[in-house]
């Protein structure tokens, strides 16, 4: 292949990446919960169903009703990103333990308040497959065992890291700034800031607002991608370089974690879960990063067999970096104008 047959396929690939990259800005840091509640309604054997889940999943199919039930009415309102049921239910009997409502939207997760029985409960629920199941019957939310806490937690954990495009972005630029000791070291303090603000903001000790946190988080793609595309060979062994560039990835860790904390919340995490669920999913998110460095690293390796590592790493950074801006601008016009 020609020199500039191979600047042109060079100049394609990167234009490529570039759409790919303006592509996903909508679906950055995606996790798709939904909120569920019902309650008796005025006449004997109703129900009012309330959901809330993202507009993406909307659709107006059925649900699945326990034998003896049928819908009486529906609503439905469509706002921005999150759409909204009101459903009627009656039952030509009394409900029993077992009985439940499938839904037929596909959410990551879902938190459920239930008075149908009387009594006030509320739990955090997870999907089978496609569909997400609320235990109407129940009159007091099921004690889970550790083992299988553990597993849900772990597994939201690496579900939500690996959906993240904003935290991996980040975490990109990291694998592509440094390498060796060094990129271990970046990655623990990125840990360290995210796991520690992750559990003050979970247990309140800390209030921040969501808009602002993620702006500075899509700032902050854009930031470590210019010090990777800015950084030299002596830049790694110059002990007040490692040192500014530990202090800015241990704050921007910090601004992560109070967007962990937010996904983590909706999940609607049981009072008496809030301790293992916060260990098990920050756990997941870690193990969920570790496979992703792992990930690009292969990566890398392969491209430096064909001698494409350099240039692979330029135009992974570059379009990290352009994708960082744009997510700046619309987060920043959504709160801007979401305050006017």
């Amino acid at each position: 292949m020609s020199g500039s047959s191979s600047n042109m396929l060079h100049r394609a690939l990167l234009i490529l990446l570039l759409f790919v990259g303006f592509a996903a800005p909508a679906q950055a840091d995606v996790f798709r919960v939904g909120d569920f509640s019902i309650q008796p309604g005025i006449d004997p054997g109703s129900f009012e169903l309330s959901a809330s889940i993202p507009s993406v999943l909307a659709s107006d199919k059925s649900l699945g009703l326990p034998e003896g039930c049928r819908e009486t009415s529906r609503e439905k309102l469509t706002e921005t990103v999150m759409t909204r049921y009101s459903i009627g239910i009656g039952c030509d009997r009394a409900l029993e333990v077992d009985d439940a409502i499938v839904t037929p939207w596909a959410v990551d997760g879902g938190t459920f308040l239930s008075t149908a029985m009387g009594a006030r409960v509320q739990q955090a629920l997870q999907p089978d497959g496609e569909t997400l199941s609320l235990p109407i019957g129940e009159t007091a939310a099921r004690t889970r065992a550790l083992p299988e806490v553990a597993v849900e937690y772990t597994w939201q954990g690496i579900v939500h890291i690996l959906g993240g495009w904003d935290h991996l972005a980040f975490v990109l630029c990291l694998c592509l700034l440094a390498r060796g000791r060094f990129l271990l070291a970046l990655v623990t303090t990125f840990t360290i800031g995210h796991s520690l603000s992750l559990a003050l903001a979970f247990f309140d000790i800390i209030k921040v607002p969501v808009p602002p946190v993620e702006a500075v988080i899509a700032l902050s793609i854009t930031f470590m991608a210019r010090e990777a595309i800015r950084a030299r060979e002596d830049d790694m062994t110059d002990p007040g370089k490692r040192r500014r560039q530990l202090a800015v990835v241990a704050g921007f860790g910090l601004l992560h974690g109070l967007g962990f904390a937010t996904v983590l919340r909706e999940l609607g995490v049981a009072p008496q879960e809030r301790l293992s669920g916060l260990l098990f999913f920050n756990g997941g998110v870690e193990l969920g990063q570790l496979i992703f460095v792992a990930c690009v690293l292969a990566v890398m390796k392969l491209a430096g067999i064909f001698d494409r590592d350099q240039w692979v790493r330029q135009a992974a950074l570059y379009s990290a970096g352009i994708v960082g801006c744009f997510w700046l601008i619309e987060r920043v016009a959504g709160f801007t104008l979401g305050m006017a």
